[in-house]
């Protein structure tokens, strides 16, 4: 991880330096955003259809999983489930679209 060290909350001395390690953190978040989708990526290999990437099941498992995570460390449940709802949805979309590419040109090298 490519942490940056932050001032404690309560050692901010004014708006400034609260928002600057907002910023901070906000851009570690993105940061693990992408790593997270370089797993997206690398999974879609291993689905062979829509119904696999669509995943309906695990998708209702994982948004259910994050808010009860968000819960344990006290943040709303339902702000976390609607996140990862956004989320996984993108991720669905970006799967199908690598599907379809990866469909039409295994049928253009077998026309």
């Amino acid at each position: 991880m490519h942490s940056e060290i932050l001032i404690p909350p309560e050692n901010c001395n004014n708006k400034e330096e609260v928002r600057s390690q907002i910023d901070k953190i906000d851009k570690e978040i993105i940061r693990m955003f992408a790593k997270r989708f370089e797993y997206v990526n690398a999974i879609v290999k291993f689905k062979k259809d829509t119904e696999s990437i669509i995943a309906q099941e695990r998708k209702d498992e994982v948004i259910l999983k994050r808010g009860l995570w968000a819960e344990e460390f006290g943040l709303d449940k339902k702000t976390f489930e609607t996140i990862y709802n956004c989320l996984i949805d993108s991720n669905i979309q970006k799967e199908l679209e690598m599907m379809e590419k990866g469909s039409s040109s295994h049928s253009e090298h077998t026309t």
